[in-house]
């Protein structure tokens, strides 16, 4: 499937917004977090529950500070680098996509020993997931820089006389 061509500012707008929705995102995990601490006895384990929202939290610290990075560079000069950092908390999003079933499973479908705690685990659920959702799909905002940073060139052949790493091995060693 074809995407239109987007300019830099286009690409930029769509890291700006997965950009504040990650602060959102991060202000309302914290907030939950404050509330586990507090009611932690309401909780069947709660030193789990705050190991998932300190997970998270820092997960999207992390991919909130590497957007930082690519919008900060992508007016001057967008890179491949860019690109790259795009796919990969796009993917590493993907794989924790797996975290959220598993928490949901173990900690919200079932009997809970307190009900009234019940909405701020799946509220949890739901923005972790969302959140990460939000986070995948920056492989769009990825392919659009691709094509604003155009094609992967080759390294430039060697020097005539002189031999780069390999073909020193290979002179020396053979195949």
């Amino acid at each position: 499937m074809d995407l239109p061509q987007a300019t830099i500012d286009d690409v930029i707008e769509q890291l700006t917004r997965a950009r504040s929705e990650a602060s959102d995102s991060i202000e309302v995990l914290r907030a939950a977090r404050g509330r586990v601490e507090t009611d932690a006895p309401k909780f069947e384990s709660p030193k789990a529950i705050l190991e998932y929202l300190d997970f998270f939290i820092g997960f999207f610290l992390s991919a909130a500070a590497d957007l930082d990075h690519v919008i900060a560079e992508l007016p001057a000069s967008p890179s491949r680098a860019g690109v790259d950092t795009l796919r990969q908390i796009a993917s590493n999003s993907a794989a924790e996509q797996r975290r959220c079933l598993m928490f949901r499973d173990k900690w919200i479908n079932k009997p809970l020993p307190y009900e009234d705690v019940r909405p701020l685990l799946n509220q949890v659920s739901v923005d972790s997931r969302d959140q990460l959702t939000v986070f995948r799909n920056l492989n769009i905002a990825a392919d659009q820089l691709d094509k604003l940073v155009g094609p992967v060139t080759a390294p430039p052949p060697p020097e005539e006389g002189k031999l780069d790493r390999r073909a020193l091995f290979t002179r020396w060693f053979g195949k």
